[in-house]
């Protein structure tokens, strides 16, 4: 089997062209001016916020120098249930720190200030920033007013990514609602009107540039249509669809990918369960999208 990585291909769409260019100007700016600030990312899950966020991070790796690592960007995931301490210790083992045994919340929040002066960090990414809204509001306070006290501190420039539910983190906070009033939103993609359907098949043959075996027996219509209700256009459901129904074909030893390949792909990535009607490579599927109750792109998943 040939090697395909659907995910080598990265795709400049709008959502993400947006995204990179509002963090490549935050960070411009604290360069030219000194004055930090925040942006916020928010978008569905699946829709290329982390990809967005790495991409822009991996245009900087760290470089290990004499007597420091220098690390230009700070790509943290923000744990879940974060509580001050797990969330300190997150920043801590992104710089390649090693936990204090026994550290207090107070001790980690300085080994974060020293070794961010330290490293030469200009710029902090928190991904999946929507966990803070996951707990008991008095932990969203107490994580928020620390988090808030802790980048007064840093003075470096922020991005916040995650669902729409991390909106909810800032408003219990007014100075960090300021600080990140800049908000860039990632939606699916859609296929309502041409120009939507050109973005939708513009994303989809890029990620299938590359793939070893041609694709066969489809209509090209027909399966934009039916790619684009089995992913619910978000783009990390049609690298997996892609990349699954690629490997699916390659293990058959076929000579081309067919629509076949694309439904066990479906069912094995997306949804398993799915009875012929909801299946949109099936001949049987009724054309509805999937977003009712259990279904894959249902209201509020």
């Amino acid at each position: 089997m040939t090697n395909f990585n659907v995910r080598n291909n990265i795709v400049d769409h709008p959502d993400f062209v947006a995204a990179k260019s509002a963090i490549e100007e935050l960070h411009e700016w604290q360069r030219e001016s000194a004055e930090v600030s925040g942006l916020a990312l928010v978008g569905p899950s699946g829709s290329g916020k982390s990809t967005v966020l790495k991409a822009y991070r991996d245009q900087f790796p760290p470089r290990d120098e004499l007597t420091r690592r220098a690390i230009v960007i700070l790509y943290v995931e923000v744990p879940s249930a974060p509580t001050v301490k797990s969330l300190a210790e997150a920043i801590l083992l992104a710089m390649g720190a090693t936990i204090p045994p026994g550290a207090t919340g107070a001790r980690l929040t300085e080994c974060i200030v020293t070794l961010v002066e330290g490293c030469g960090i200009e710029l902090i990414m928190l991904d999946e920033f929507q966990h803070f809204a996951d707990g008991a509001r008095r932990r969203l306070l107490e994580v928020s007013d620390w988090l808030k006290g802790l980048l007064n501190r840093l003075r470096v420039s922020v991005v916040l990514a995650g669902l729409p539910s991390l909106l909810r983190v800032l408003d219990v906070n007014q100075q960090l609602r300021r600080r990140f009033s800049r908000i860039v939103r990632f939606k699916p993609f859609s296929t309502a009107e041409m120009p939507d359907l050109e973005t939708f098949v513009g994303v989809a043959q890029a990620l299938m540039t590359d793939m070893p075996l041609p694709c066969a027996n489809l209509d090209q219509v027909a399966f934009i249509k039916q790619l684009h209700f089995a992913t619910g256009g978000l783009v990390d459901y049609m690298c997996k669809i892609i990349g699954g129904a690629y490997r699916i074909a390659a293990s058959r030893k076929a000579r081309f990918v067919d629509i076949a390949d694309f439904s066990k792909a479906f069912r094995v990535h997306i949804w398993d369960e799915a009875p012929p009607s909801r299946d949109p490579f099936h001949r049987k599927f009724n054309g509805l999208p999937l977003t009712q109750t259990g279904e894959p792109f249902a209201e509020g998943l």
